[in-house]
């Protein structure tokens, strides 16, 4: 028996997971390899392609979002490849110095830190360019602002212009409708451990014809294991037995696969409905504690909240008290830390009991700071 208490996990990452994912965590180990476990493994491959609602080839990188990220972008950008990256935030910025250490010629185009990417300044960018662009890279949900970017729009001005889309939809999928396909994603990049509520461990990327045609005409070789190319070898000449080009965590796979089900099953628009409603709850319910939201409502992502500090209590004092309690929310990164906290709507955060413990708590730490909040007052009318 854990003597760890019941954590309540509000972060943007990683997030509370139901009994039955936890559970699978915990089972034997069984081999990696061999016709048992490539049940599960490709069972895992096919409910990600329903959630990227994508029919594109889908490979399980084992590591973070960063090593799905890493392998899109060395596999399909040769030495000196023109990249145009819009974004604003952390992550965005990340994504160009991403491009950068592969050696690509980048075009950063930043965005106000509260500010979506605007499609028409990215098409503008693509149209006046002397020298074409090989590929579009941005981030859709910046949780480090709680900002949700635009992605239709932004993929259609980059076809148009014959160019590449690398997308990060880290913390969006599962969370918002991704819909790879249609919206022509070329390169798109998830994990487990988001909104699709398992632990850390495995990202996936999805991989559309106009990706290989790139990532097979680059001359550039820069990883073996982060090479597509050598996941697309062992999956055609090992499809039977270890399909991977190295040991992969059989349990994350099994847990994941048994989240993923729970997320089909409830449906994946109950799921993204449920999310805003949480985030809308949550913004609610802040706003009538006093506090101010960082992102404006016509760009705020439903999976991740950004609030400013409130006047008469510190972010780090107020996640201090809330850490006494087993409630874990974050801070703000980089020019944002200390100005700013962070709320996820991910995994059992958005159930409704678990947000009203959240607001509660909250109401709590600014009476311990000596601010006058009726008890309650921020749950008045916060569910639609």
């Amino acid at each position: 028996m854990s003597d760890r208490p019941d954590l309540h996990l509000f972060t943007p990452g990683p997030t509370g997971s139901t009994p039955e994912v936890i559970e699978a965590t915990g089972r034997p180990m069984v081999p990696h390899y061999g016709e048992r476990f490539l049940t599960v493994y490709n069972r895992c491959i096919d409910l990600f392609k329903v959630v990227f609602q994508t029919e594109n080839d889908l490979f399980l990188i084992i590591g973070p979002g960063t090593a799905a990220l890493d392998a899109s972008l060395s596999s399909a950008l040769p030495d000196g490849a023109r990249v145009l990256v819009p974004g604003g935030g952390w992550f965005g910025r990340r994504m160009a110095d991403m491009c950068r250490a592969h050696r690509a010629d980048v075009d950063f185009v930043e965005f106000p830190l509260d500010e979506a990417i605007d499609p028409e300044v990215v098409r503008r960018r693509l149209e006046t360019a002397d020298v074409p662009y090989d590929a579009v890279a941005w981030v859709h949900h910046e949780t480090s602002t709680g900002v949700l970017n635009p992605m239709e729009p932004v993929a259609k001005a980059a076809k148009e212009q014959g160019a590449l889309t690398i997308v990060d939809a880290v913390a969006s999928l599962g969370g918002v409708d991704l819909p790879v396909d249609a919206w022509g994603i070329d390169l798109c990049v998830s994990v487990t451990n988001k909104c699709l509520a398992a632990p850390p461990g495995i990202s996936a990327v999805s991989v559309s014809s106009a990706a290989w045609e790139a990532i097979d005409s680059n001359p550039s070789s820069r990883s073996w294991y982060l090479d597509l190319r050598t996941w697309r070898s062992y999956r055609e000449e090992w499809a039977g037995w270890h399909p991977f080009p190295s040991t992969v965590p059989s349990n994350i796979i099994e847990a994941a696969t048994a989240s993923i089900e729970q997320i089909l099953e409830e449906g994946l628009d109950v799921r993204i409905r449920r999310t805003a409603e949480a985030a809308t709850a949550v913004r609610s319910g802040l706003s009538r504690l006093g506090f101010e939201m960082f992102t404006p409502d016509d760009v705020a992502s439903p999976v991740t909240t950004a609030a400013y500090a409130h006047p008469e209590l510190s972010v780090a004092d107020m996640q201090r008290f809330l850490m006494d309690r087993s409630i874990f929310i974050s801070g703000g990164l980089a020019d944002l830390a200390g100005r700013i906290f962070r709320i996820g709507h991910m995994g059992r955060s958005i159930e409704r009991g678990e947000v009203e413990l959240l607001l509660g708590a909250i109401e709590d730490a600014l009476r311990d700071a000596g601010i006058s909040v009726s008890d309650g007052s921020s749950l008045e009318s916060i569910w639609v």
